[in-house]
C-alpha cells in the first residue's frame, strides 16, 4: 500500500499496473474532483481518493510500505514562470509553511511500516529553494524520528547535493544524499528530494541532541606524534574551580588588550593599571561616599563651626568720622545738582 498527492496519483498508479492499494489524499476539493476524472480515463481501480488534513492521516490510514510527500511550499522554484511569487511571499510565510511540512513529515514518517519487506520509505519533496523548507525541515525529521537519508542516483543521475552548513546553520552530515535541482542549471522548476528510510516504528520521547556547534577534538593514534606526547595538555577547570576562575569583564578587556599589543610587537607608553590598582581605586571612591552615623546635635555644631572658616569682623569707623564722611558726600551731591542747573 502507498499514498501520494493527487498530482502524482496517475503516474504512480500506473506503475503499480493496478496491484496493490495507493491512497492520494489533497486538501483542496476542487483537486480531488479533478483527480477522480483522470483516475477514471486512465482505468485505475487500485486508488483510493480522501480530502483529508494531511496531519491526522497516520491514526485513520493503516501502516503504509511507502509514502510521497508533495509538501505546500512557498514555490519560490518556480520564480521563473511565475514572477508574481517575488511580491506574493514575505519571511512570515517561510516560517510558516516550514512549521507545516515538519508537521507533515512527521506523520507521513508514522505512516509508514518499518518492518515492511517491500518499503518503508518517506520521499519527501518541495518546489521550493529555500533553507528553510527543505534541509531544515528533513534536519528536523532526523532529529525527532527514527529515520535515515538514503542515496536514489541509481533511479536520478543528475542534481546538485544538498546543504550541509548555510551561514551560521550546521545540518546533519548525510543530507548530501538530497539533491537540488535548480531553474539556471538544470532547465526546470527548481525542486528538492530527499528520500527517507525508517529504521524502528518507536517514536523517540525526546529529539537528538544537535552536537553540530560543539568543537570536539579527535584524539586518535594517528595525532600521537613524539611532539605531541612530549608536550604538557593543560585541561579546563572543572565545576568546581570553575565559580572561583571566573574573570570579571575588566580582567577581559585587559588581557584581550594586552594580547593585541603582544600581537603587534610593541609596548604601550603608560600601560593599562592591574585589577588590584582598579579595585582599590574604586574602594577609596566609595568611601566618602558612604552616610555618615547620626550624632547628636550639639556634636554636630560643633564639628561644623570647626570646619566652616570665622569670617573676620567688618570695621567699624567711629561716630566722628562717620558723620564727616556723609558730610562731604552730601557736599559733592550739591556742586553736582549745581553744575547741572
Amino acid at each position: 500500500m502507498a499514498a501520494a498527492p493527487g498530482g502524482k496519483t496517475t503516474y504512480i498508479g500506473q506503475l503499480m499496473r493496478n496491484t496493490g492499494t495507493l491512497f492520494a489524499n489533497d486538501l483542496r476539493r476542487d483537486r480531488c474532483k479533478a483527480l477522480v476524472a483522470n483516475v477514471h480515463r486512465l482505468g485505475l481501480t487500485n486508488v483510493v481518493v480522501t480530502n483529508l488534513d494531511g496531519k491526522k492521516l497516520s491514526k485513520m490510514l493503516p501502516r503504509l510500505d511507502r509514502v510521497l510527500l508533495d509538501a505546500p511550499c512557498t514555490g519560490s522554484g518556480i520564480i521563473a514562470r511565475d514572477p508574481s511569487v517575488k511580491v506574493k511571499r514575505g519571511q512570515k510565510d517561510f516560517e510558516s509553511h516550514s512549521r507545516l511540512q515538519k508537521e507533515l513529515l512527521a506523520a507521513a514518517i508514522d505512516m509508514v511500516d518499518a518492518g515492511s519487506k517491500t518499503g518503508g520509505y518517506v520521499v519527501y519533496s518541495t518546489c521550493s529553494v529555500s533553507v528553510e523548507e527543505n534541509e531544515a525541515v528533513v534536519d528536523h525529521a532526523l532529529k525527532t524520528r527514527n529515520v535515515e537519508l538514503v542515496s536514489f542516483t541509481s533511479s536520478v543521475s543528475f542534481g546538485v547535493e544538498g546543504l550541509t552548513k548555510y551561514r551560521e546553520r550546521r545540518f546533519h552530515p548525510s543530507l548530501n544524499l538530497t539533491r537540488r535541482y535548480y531553474p539556471h542549471v538544470h532547465n526546470m522548476d527548481g525542486f528538492f528530494v530527499a528520500k527517507l528510510k525508517k529504521t524502528s516504528n518507536k517514536v523517540p520521547e525526546r529529539a537528538k541532541k544537535d552536537r553540530a556547534k560543539t568543537d570536539d577534538k579527535e584524539w586518535g593514534e594517528e595525532h600521537w606524534t613524539p611532539a605531541f606526547m612530549d608536550s604538557v595538555v593543560d585541561f579546563e577547570a572543572g565545576n568546581g574551580q570553575a565559580a572561583s576562575a571566573k574573570k570579571t569583564s575588566r580582567e577581559k578587556k585587559r588581557l584581550r588588550r594586552q594580547k593585541l599589543i603582544d600581537a603587534r610587537g610593541f609596548q604601550q607608553k603608560f600601560p593599562p593599571r592591574s585589577a588590584t590598582e582598579d579595585t582599590a581605586k574604586e574602594q577609596a571612591e566609595a568611601e566618602p561616599r558612604k552616610r555618615k552615623k547620626k550624632m547628636p546635635a550639639k556634636e554636630l555644631q560643633s564639628e561644623v563651626s570647626e570646619v566652616k572658616p570665622k569670617k573676620s569682623p567688618k570695621k567699624v569707623l567711629p561716630t566722628s568720622r562717620r558723620a564727616k564722611a556723609v558730610k562731604s558726600k552730601d557736599k559733592a551731591k550739591g556742586k553736582m545738582k549745581r553744575q547741572k542747573l
